[in-house]
């Protein structure tokens, strides 16, 4: 019986022109995560990572405290598969459109003129209501890849993975929130595609799920574990 653990990436620069890099609080979680590994003595035979700039950077500070503590990791196979969803680049593209046609996004953006206080929240609200509505194909955004291939693509990897694995290895993966939901689906056979995308929202930067794989057979037993960081350390994106 083999074990995967998938790990979300670490806080990265939300509002920030450039997402895709880890905050300098992103930068302690990773440490914070490798830390731990490393004192209850996590080893790993395989290491994947996504294509990702956060998701590699925290895959690099967690081998570099590795490395601190006398522990080579594997070299990282780089899957293209382990990306993150379009939905960020979909909801900049869509939303302002989106206002006259759907009341509740209206609203928000309305409330944030009222009190730009509430522009954070209110920018996640609309992005969660948007990807409600573009996971299950309610909205097509021209250009941009589609719900139905990024599921189609993480299958791919997981695929890639699984057949790579051999018996009673440990495989480490870090990737990122939406793309671990989609995997936790595959293994739960979840086909509501909505509440999918819901699941995504739960993850925590740098927790971890894992899985079994054996005789074919890719199971869940744990969920979104954040057993290494304290609540003011703790963040969703």
């Amino acid at each position: 019986m083999s074990k995967l653990y998938f790990f979300r990436h670490a806080q990265a620069s939300y509002g920030a022109a450039n997402y895709d890099k880890l905050s300098p609080k992103g930068e302690e979680q990773s440490a914070i995560l490798g830390k731990h590994l490393v004192r209850k003595g996590f080893k790993f035979d395989r290491i994947f990572v996504g294509p990702l700039v956060r998701q590699q950077h925290t895959f690099r500070i967690v081998k570099d405290v590795f490395q601190q503590n006398g522990i080579t990791l594997p070299e990282p196979i780089i899957l293209e598969g382990l990306k993150e969803h379009s939905g960020t680049q979909a909801t900049k593209i869509a939303l302002p459109k989106l206002a006259n046609k759907y009341p509740v996004i209206k609203k928000l953006y309305a409330d944030i003129d009222a009190n730009p206080a509430l522009k954070k929240r209110n920018s996640i609200l609309a992005f969660r209501f948007f990807m409600s509505q573009w996971v299950v194909g309610k909205i097509e955004i021209e250009g941009i890849e589609p719900w139905t291939t990024f599921r189609s693509e993480v299958k791919k990897a997981l695929n890639t993975i699984l057949e790579a694995t051999q018996s009673k290895e440990n495989i480490g993966i870090f990737s990122s929130g939406g793309t671990i939901s989609a995997i936790t689906a595959e293994a739960l056979k979840v086909t509501d595609e909505e509440r999918v995308g819901e699941m995504n929202f739960a993850i925590r930067n740098t927790a971890f799920s894992s899985f079994f794989y054996s005789d074919k057979k890719f199971n869940l037993l744990s969920f979104n574990e954040l057993p290494h960081l304290e609540e003011e350390m703790i963040t969703f994106i």
